[in-house]
């Protein structure tokens, strides 16, 4: 028997020995054996009678005391892997109303806080996920110590919270004056668990994401832990350490969008286009981007702008991703087979597929299905990608460019645009963004920043290449700026297979040394 049914046990039978020796004295005196005063026994008897009561008031009590602890150290137990009094669900929803109900925190801002650092963390591998509850416990003894240990003047950070472990992810109710404070916490604990896994020497990715929400007077607490919950999850799927709720995140695409697209990826319905790039060094075409379009049978033939919102939405662009690739790589191996001319092909990655955790071993296996040497890929990232996770970037375009695959920039100029990034992150080519090739003819400041982005490149080992070009005054501009490569409108428009192909074999820029 557990420690609080024994205890109540206990204190029970005391109660009733205490009660009925109250009662057996009364009815002596009721009977005149003992010489007291009636008015005497029926307080005595009163007395007693509370004293039963109380006794078992205070006994239950305890008892269910002593049985919750002991419940919640079992389910403790089963999600951090050791038996602890760290707050549940339950406890913390409990703590966090009498805070609410304060008339101290009244004039205070309430924030939610959503935290875990394993998306994808249950797998088939138990030693895998005993690794993930004991670094889930440290964290947890880390923030019982960081609340609840010795003062010191860090803690002051801490105080006024609540917190709990719910569902693989930490839950935090934080009472701030300003919502710096919020972001200063987040940022402290950041540091605090890259240090435990470098200390507990985790094994398994240590890459924690937070989601946060204001709480609003009239919001139900069960309404704000799922809001903080929804922006944690888009800071894993954006790859965003510290992501404040917004309404979009709750917009959805609808059944018919996804029903859409589930059944043009099953119908072979989207259809790849290539877009070549020409070489002004080279004055020829040495390479072309596959760029998907959807040959619909409701709407007819749609550009990606059509589409691929929803298909993010829809937790459908790894899928769309992967597609194209693994169609560019048919028709590499078809072209190849035919004795046909073979340009290197660049492939877009979305952020959900390229820091998904089997891209790298997916990729492998697609070349060595359809025997592609690694030269004739390039992966193509956007510079919002590469910056989501630096350290993650750097290790997985560092693995691909091992296999001979190249790695570029896609969009550069539009995302962080930090210079250090082309020294930082080893890519073989940055893509200027098309918004600058728009004002390269009319704006001077424009010339003279596509021309020093074109001097670090040089200065980096990285070729230059130009999206969105159209007309031959852009392209004389960008042969004085010695930029590398070229890709637009004015060589040639996305082209589905067959007519790429005829292109390749037959056209007026190769022929004329790169004019028309």
């Amino acid at each position: 028997m557990r420690r609080g049914g024994k205890l109540y046990i206990l204190l029970s039978s005391l109660s009733v020995v205490g009660f009925l020796a109250f009662a057996v004295i009364a009815f002596l005196v009721f009977l005149h054996v003992l010489p007291i005063d009636q008015a005497y026994a029926i307080a005595f008897a009163l007395l007693g009678l509370a004293f039963f009561a109380a006794t078992i008031y205070f006994g239950k009590s305890i008892a269910d005391r002593h049985i919750a602890k002991h419940q919640l150290q079992l389910e403790n137990l089963y999600t951090l892997g050791k038996k602890t009094s760290f707050y549940n669900l339950y406890q913390f929803e409990q703590r966090c109303r009498l805070v609410q109900g304060s008339p101290l925190y009244r004039k205070k801002r309430h924030f939610l806080i959503d935290f875990g650092f394993a998306p994808n963390s249950i797998s088939s591998n138990p030693r895998h996920n005993e690794e993930i509850s004991s670094f889930n416990y440290a964290i947890a003894e880390h923030l019982t110590t960081m609340f609840y240990g010795e003062k010191g003047k860090r803690l002051k950070l801490f105080r006024r919270r609540v917190f709990c472990f719910h569902r693989g992810s930490f839950l935090i109710y934080a009472v701030v004056d300003k919502e710096e404070e919020v972001t200063e916490l987040c940022s402290t604990l950041l540091s605090d668990i890259y240090d435990l896994g470098e200390k507990e020497r985790v094994r398994v990715l240590v890459q924690p994401f937070f989601g946060v929400y204001e709480i609003n007077p009239k919001d139900n607490l069960t309404f704000a832990i799922d809001n903080a919950e929804i922006a944690r999850v888009n800071a894993e799927d954006t790859f965003e350490t510290i992501c404040h709720y917004h309404e979009s995140f709750r917009v959805s695409a609808s059944q018919d969008d996804i029903a859409d697209l589930e059944q043009a990826l099953a119908n072979q319905e989207l259809v790849v286009y290539y877009q070549p790039k020409f070489s002004l060094k080279e004055k020829r075409f040495i390479s072309s981007e596959a760029l998907v379009r959807w040959n619909s049978p409701k709407y007819g033939l749609l550009s990606p702008a059509s589409f691929i919102e929803k298909a993010e939405t829809a937790g459908l662009i790894s899928a769309i991703d992967l597609y194209v690739f693994e169609h560019a790589l048919m028709d590499l191996y078809d072209q190849r087979r035919k004795g046909r001319r073979v340009l290197p092909v660049s492939v877009n990655f979305s952020l959900y597929e390229f820091f998904s955790p089997n891209f790298l071993n997916v990729f492998r296996s697609l070349l060595e299905k359809y025997k592609t040497p690694p030269t004739l890929v390039e992966v193509e990232i956007t510079e919002t990608t590469s910056q989501a996770n630096q350290f993650m970037s750097i290790s997985i375009i560092k693995k691909l460019k091992d296999l001979g695959v190249r790695v570029l920039m896609d969009d550069f100029g539009i995302g962080y645009s930090g210079i250090d990034n082309l020294r930082k992150i080893p890519f073989d080519g940055i893509k200027i963004d098309k918004s600058f090739t728009d004002m390269i003819v009319e704006d001077e400041k424009t010339r003279s920043i596509v021309k020093m982005i074109t001097d670090l490149g040089h200065l980096n080992d990285i070729e230059v290449i130009i999206e969105g070009v159209d007309n031959d005054k852009e392209v004389e501009i960008l042969k004085k700026i010695r930029l590398d490569t070229i890709q637009g409108f004015y060589y040639s428009r996305p082209l589905p297979l067959g007519e790429y192909e005829a292109f390749l074999k037959d056209n007026p820029f190769e022929a004329k040394g790169g004019r028309a």
